[in-house]
């Protein structure tokens, strides 16, 4: 697997694609922000370090705060499923260059209880694989780094098949994917360098290379 010609790939399927892309990212992580500040703004009875805890708990807002908490919670969970396997549907086809919008980071609402489904499970067994060792937790998240790709190609696939799948896929692909990342942290470090300003071109690079070793090993598998 050439590293170099994933990335160089990635580049050409972005020319002329650049400021939508951008753009994508920036609406994604702005309505993503927009969401957690209205989980603060409806956190009016937080605890200060003059309120006690008996006096909070005999707030007659309590029960305010404790549903103004849950939708919250709920919003940030529906943006996740609307705008994440959108984001990444949009970078897959960039990378396959097929035609694509801006539009496409909206696409996905009819995933929306799959994503939340296989987000959950992973998020289980990733812990659980951590509860034993960190290194196991790094392995258990490669191996299932492929399950947004997965479910964007196959909609009418089952929760733990979307995993298993992953799995499979990832079998003996897991430090080169690692070793792939690795590859942009230089670019990680230039960008904290200019105050996250360089993420505007590493963010969308990062993203289509990805979406490339995905497609790498898609084909390989098909191959098999």
């Amino acid at each position: 697997m050439n590293r170099v010609e994933l990335k160089e790939n990635a580049k050409k399927s972005l020319k002329g694609k650049w400021g939508e892309a951008i753009l994508v990212l920036v609406v994604f992580g702005l309505i993503s922000l927009a969401v957690s500040a209205i989980g603060l703004i409806n956190n009016p009875n937080a605890l200060s370090s003059s309120e006690s805890l008996s006096q909070f708990l005999d707030s007659p807002n309590q029960f305010n705060f404790g549903w103004a908490q849950i939708i919250s919670s709920l919003l940030s969970i529906a943006v996740a499923c609307l705008l994440t396997l959108g984001s990444v549907s949009y970078f897959l086809k960039v990378s396959r260059n097929e035609k694509v919008s801006f539009s496409e980071l909206f696409s996905k609402t009819n995933l929306c209880f799959l994503f939340f489904g296989v987000t959950i499970m992973v998020a289980v067994f990733t812990s659980l694989w951590t509860l034993l060792l960190i290194i196991p937790g790094i392995i258990a998240t490669y191996k299932y780094s492929m399950v947004n790709f997965i479910m964007i190609d196959n909609p009418e696939i089952g929760v733990f098949e979307a995993i298993k799948r992953s799995k499979e896929m990832m079998n003996g692909h897991k430090l080169d994917y690692f070793i792939l990342h690795l590859s942009f942290l230089g670019w990680a470090l230039l960008s904290a360098l200019t105050f996250g300003l360089l993420l505007f071109y590493v963010a969308p690079y990062m993203n289509v290379t990805c979406a490339n070793f995905y497609n790498s090993i898609k084909d390989k598998k098909v191959t098999d």
